[in-house]
């Protein structure tokens, strides 16, 4: 088993090295999609330079697997990069499309190698894990806060239908979120703020529901930068604080995805 999870580790470095090197220096020709939805996302990737950071991604996880150093916090932290391949390359490019066959790949080896490494994930998948006693009087606020919040967003967007006010006022905030609710990206990531919140709130699987948001929140914040909004921007900051926080909180429970040298299935 552990020479299948090298070969895999191979295949996945070899596609996210060169994909992230050729943003910076280009070795290939970059798709920019052949359909309207996927040209009209990855444009706006590029415009607001948040493609910048999906490369820098790319290149550190591929890197990092490659070499066997901080391989199950690389994977986590290029899952949400694989699934929006996955999501250019198959819904967007089309299912039936040679582009799909790439999304397949990206996002089923990263899945696999997290499989792989499931070891040092255990424990943020406990069902009513024990925070640090840190602050308890503040921990139980924030959380039922911060739950609280994230559901309440999520059900505004499917049920008020009132997240047209949030488009943006700045072009490039505008043409961002634009993008991601045409593309069904906004609709991913209210259905992970829905989840999570009611996961949060619940005090069930914390540590895992906080560590798939954690991207959600880093995206608001990120949007909320080129909105040049200080309200929105503030809410933002907030939001991405109350995250962190809680996710050190449970900061036990990640020791293992923190490892350096961490065993796959089939090593000691």
């Amino acid at each position: 088993m552990k020479y299948f999870v090298w070969l895999v580790r191979l295949a996945f470095a070899s596609w996210m090295i060169p994909a992230g090197v050729n943003h910076f220096h280009r070795l290939f020709p970059q798709p920019m999609g052949s359909q309207p939805l996927s040209h009209e996302l990855i444009v706006a990737l590029f415009d607001s330079h948040l493609f910048d950071i999906v490369k820098v991604v790319e290149l550190l996880a591929g890197i990092a697997v490659l070499v066997g150093a901080w391989t199950p916090l690389a994977l986590l932290v290029c899952m949400p990069v694989s699934f929006c391949v996955f999501w250019w390359d198959a819904p967007l490019e089309g299912f039936g499309s040679r582009a799909a066959l790439f999304g397949y790949s990206v996002l089923g080896c990263n899945l696999f190698l997290c499989l792989a490494y499931i070891r040092s994930y255990r424990t943020m998948f406990a069902w009513s894990p024990r925070p640090r006693s840190i602050a308890p009087s503040l921990l139980l606020p924030i959380r039922i806060v911060f739950g609280a919040w994230m559901l309440g967003n999520a059900l505004v967007h499917f049920f008020v239908g009132s997240w047209a006010q949030h488009a943006g006022r700045e072009s490039l905030s505008i043409q961002l979120m634009d993008a991601f609710t045409h593309s069904g990206l906004l609709n991913v990531a209210m259905t992970i703020e829905l989840v999570a919140g009611v996961l949060i709130l619940l005090g069930r699987f914390t540590p895992v529901a906080l560590c798939v948001l954690m991207p959600v929140s880093a995206c608001a914040l990120y949007w909320a930068a080129l909105d040049h909004q200080p309200q929105g921007l503030v809410l933002a900051l907030i939001g991405f604080a109350l995250n962190g926080v809680l996710m050190l909180a449970w900061l036990d429970h990640y020791r293992g995805a923190l490892q350096k040298r961490a065993p796959s299935l089939g090593e000691a």
